[in-house]
């Protein structure tokens, strides 16, 4: 009887594969449904669970969410460990979507060259879904947002012949200020300004960050980076016309209030710019340390 079973089992496994590569229309990997397995092999849906859970707890195939599964898409030796990179996962499962998408967040940083840190986890700014998983050894964090306010990023090739966007230079310090409290990025940002106009002189940059302000911008990250650029003696006047547009009369903290530590609410304050300088900048030039010269060189 357990022998029985055991073919019963190794014969499941065999045609999920094989539907799989059959799916893949030639790439290594493939997108699994649920559904797909029920309608293509005739399994009933508790059948189908225990044998993704099967393949799932072999390493043979990949959880991306439930009912959602990536497979080799060619054919890999009995028994062998499969595990797609997380890029490659991401890769399939926006692709499947349809989304609209990009990696923003620290894995943009350190590709940038403004972060040595290596990141586990993959931010997505995407206009599909809002959700939290970790598949293919990483941990995947998405960000939903309307489709206007994606754009400016750039193909990397990856892995083959995918191609994965990234944030480009420019969008990824904006977006190091617009979200610098959920990637702890502020005052570094500022840091990473001066460093591209100063150290880079790369003025396209520059230029590319205000248009994002102007596209993708909200009062507050408008108001911070046209300070930070006007100190640095860069031509703002398409950000202070459109900060008058706003008519805002809200001030925003220069580096945003983290802990309520004495004296961090208190600054100088710049009307024009509706800012709290309660972290001077230029000691924020001097002491904190600037990217590393030969990343920033290899990915300008």
């Amino acid at each position: 009887m357990k022998q029985q079973e055991t073919q019963t089992r190794n014969i499941q496994d065999y045609r999920l594969i094989a539907l799989a590569m059959k799916k893949s229309g030639g790439k290594p990997w493939s997108i699994l449904t649920s559904d797909d397995v029920i309608q293509e092999l005739g399994l009933t849906p508790l059948q189908t669970a225990k044998l993704f859970s099967r393949l799932v707890s072999q390493q043979r195939i990949q959880q991306l969410r439930r009912g959602l599964y990536i497979a080799p898409g060619v054919e890999l030796p009995l028994g062998k460990i499969w595990t797609p990179s997380p890029y490659e996962a991401i890769y399939a499962y926006m692709t499947w979507l349809g989304a609209n998408w990009q990696i923003t967040g620290l894995a943009a940083f350190n590709h940038y060259g403004f972060s040595t840190q290596v990141s586990q986890v993959l931010t997505v700014y995407n206009d599909r879904l809002s959700e939290i998983y970790e598949s293919s050894g990483g941990r995947f964090i998405f960000i939903k947002r309307p489709a206007e306010k994606l754009g400016n990023k750039l193909l990397c090739p990856m892995y083959g012949n995918i191609e994965i966007p990234f944030s480009s230079k420019a969008r990824t310090i904006f977006d190091a200020v617009y979200d610098g409290k959920r990637f702890g990025t502020l005052p570094s940002a500022y840091v990473w300004i001066r460093w591209v106009l100063e150290v880079e002189k790369n003025k396209d940059v520059i230029d590319e960050l205000i248009q994002c302000c102007l596209i993708y911008g909200n009062k507050q990250t408008i108001s911070r980076i046209g300070f930070v650029l006007e100190r640095l003696n860069v031509d703002v006047s398409a950000l202070t016309e459109k900060l008058a547009k706003e008519k805002t009369t809200t001030l925003f903290p220069l580096v945003p209030f983290i802990k309520d530590i004495p004296g961090e609410r208190k600054g100088e304050i710049d009307l024009r710019w509706k800012i709290i300088e309660n972290k001077n900048l230029s000691q924020i030039f001097s002491t904190m340390e600037i990217p590393d010269e030969d990343n920033s060189e290899r990915t300008a």
